[in-house]
């Protein structure tokens, strides 16, 4: 906990809950899919988090960071709350940072506070066949709009699967955070 330590404990206790916070607010930013969508998607998020913990191609900071979260873990149902104001910590965290963490570090580890974020919103599809003819209708168009400005621009174009698993509620959520933490994502 080298680079840690150098901060107030406030913001090293923020810094551990991040990532897992992250998660849960992409989680939490679509309401549909009832109980059963939340229940998967913890469980996403439990993996996904382990998974990012077993990673070794992050920094050594992120790595760090990982780990004490998941030494946490029992604390992961009180870190749920105001989770509405996710990104202003990020704010606060990347603040925090400079100075302390090199910069590398520190892109590194929003890259993965990102990456969490857009793999918890892939991890379970809450559009299927139970939804309204019209939230199709609006879905479907949007799909076909996402892919005429993608070929227009020269972007790459997106499977249906995934534009499907990230709702739209998700798409923003995950936009706001990427904005905040500085990152350009296409999704």
């Amino acid at each position: 906990m080298t680079a840690l330590r150098e901060l107030p404990e406030d913001i090293q206790q923020l810094i551990i809950k991040l990532p897992f916070r992250v998660g849960y607010y992409i989680s939490a930013s679509d309401k549909t899919g009832g109980d059963d969508a939340d229940q998967k998607e913890m469980l996403a998020l439990q993996n996904i988090v382990t998974f990012y913990v077993e990673d070794t191609l992050k920094s050594e900071f992120a790595q760090e960071v990982m780990l004490l979260m998941l030494k946490e873990k029992n604390h992961w149902g009180e870190w749920k709350e105001h989770i509405e104001i996710v990104p202003e910590e990020c704010l606060k965290v990347t603040a925090a940072l400079v100075g302390i963490v090199e910069m590398k570090e520190i892109i590194a580890f929003k890259n993965n506070l990102l990456e969490i974020a857009i793999s918890v919103a892939q991890a379970y599809r809450e559009f299927d066949d139970r939804v309204s003819t019209v939230e199709k209708i609006q879905t479907y168009l949007a799909i076909i709009f996402q892919r005429v400005r993608a070929l227009l621009l020269g972007e790459e174009i997106q499977s249906t699967d995934m534009m499907l698993n990230i709702s739209r509620e998700e798409r923003m959520a995950i936009g706001l955070l990427a904005d905040t933490l500085g990152i350009e994502v296409k999704i």
